[in-house]
């Protein structure tokens, strides 16, 4: 009986969280663990909770302006979305926020998902660039040497693939006629269906053609995970981790979020726990505070997007569980 791939993936997952978790968990002595949640200073998630609304909006306007070549969208309908995407890779396996999302979005404005697509690709691909930045940021601040090499290996990555992209966006009409030229589009079926989807997601990445947009997309981005290190920093004060408060701010934000980039269970339970005792460790904090940070840094968010989103889907009279929107095409 053939394996579905889903459901391999599905294992692959819990496999690495049950073992991160494993190893995050052998050495916790749960009395202390249990001790430090008890003394955290939840005073702390006041500017935690407003600072991701930052976070939040600004998402929401860089969205926002990448949409402008097919649309003028309202902040608040985008605002909606990232919350409820947030909210559902919470709770769905393989990162299935992203497709909630595109499909909420889709319902809301009736936009093209082939350009809802590439421009949350778009928002994506400025995430990996700020997070190699900030990579070099703890090569600089904390002289990891041993992660020079790879940092420099993938920061000449990413610039090629900056120029591939950037390369693409300006050859947009060279590309899409290719594209129509090969998929026949005197044909009916797949092929007119394929050619028109790849014009309407080059429409979505045409953002990037304008220098002027392309530097407000950078700042917006940068403010974005600037805003992300600051929360880091606070929940690093619940539990008086703050020794050495840049340093341990960008360890802490920098594994962490290279630890959503792995495979594993829905909400990244264990790998985050892994990633919060690796990144604390440096600093001789104990595996029982390490975690109870991690615990707090997972619940917070879970929380907030949880309720809020539920409050925007019911809002709208929206079922998250019928794709058969997804057929059809917004103009």
């Amino acid at each position: 009986m053939p394996i579905d791939r889903r459901s391999l993936h599905l294992a692959i997952g819990l496999g690495i969280s049950a073992l991160t978790l494993w190893l995050a968990l052998r050495h916790v002595r749960f009395s202390l663990l249990f001790h430090a949640l008890w003394k955290g200073h939840y005073g702390w998630l006041l500017p935690i909770v407003l600072l991701m609304n930052v976070m939040f909006l600004g998402r929401a306007f860089f969205w926002k302006a990448t949409l402008s070549v097919t649309k003028k969208v309202g902040i608040g309908h985008l605002y909606s979305s990232i919350v409820v995407g947030y909210m559902a890779n919470n709770l769905l396996p393989f990162r299935g926020g992203e497709m909630v999302r595109l499909l909420y979005t889709h319902r809301l404005e009736r936009i093209s998902t082939a350009v809802l697509f590439s421009t949350i690709f778009l928002e994506r691909f400025f995430d990996v660039i700020w997070l190699t930045l900030i990579l070099f940021l703890y090569i600089l601040v904390h002289g990891a040497e041993g992660f020079a090499p790879k940092a420099v290996y993938l920061g000449a990555v990413m610039l090629g693939i900056s120029f591939v992209l950037l390369l693409a966006v300006h050859s947009r009409t060279f590309l899409v006629n290719l594209a129509k030229k090969v998929l026949s589009p005197n044909r009916k079926g797949w092929r007119e269906k394929a050619a028109g989807g790849f014009e309407r997601a080059m429409l979505g990445l045409s953002s990037l053609e304008s220098p002027v947009v392309l530097a407000r997309l950078f700042i917006v981005s940068g403010i974005v995970w600037g805003t992300g290190l600051a929360t880091g920093y606070f929940y690093l004060r619940i539990f008086d981790l703050d020794a050495q408060p840049v340093l341990m701010t960008v360890s802490f934000y920098l594994f962490t979020n290279l630890a959503f980039l792995l495979p594993s269970s829905p909400g990244a339970i264990g790998v985050i726990q892994f990633a919060a005792v690796y990144a604390m460790r440096q600093f001789g904090v104990s595996d029982e505070r390490a975690i109870a940070l991690s615990v707090v840094y997972q619940l917070v968010p879970f929380l907030f997007t949880t309720l809020l989103g539920w409050m925007f889907i019911h809002r709208q009279h929206i079922s998250l569980f019928d794709r058969g929107d997804l057929k059809s095409e917004a103009v």
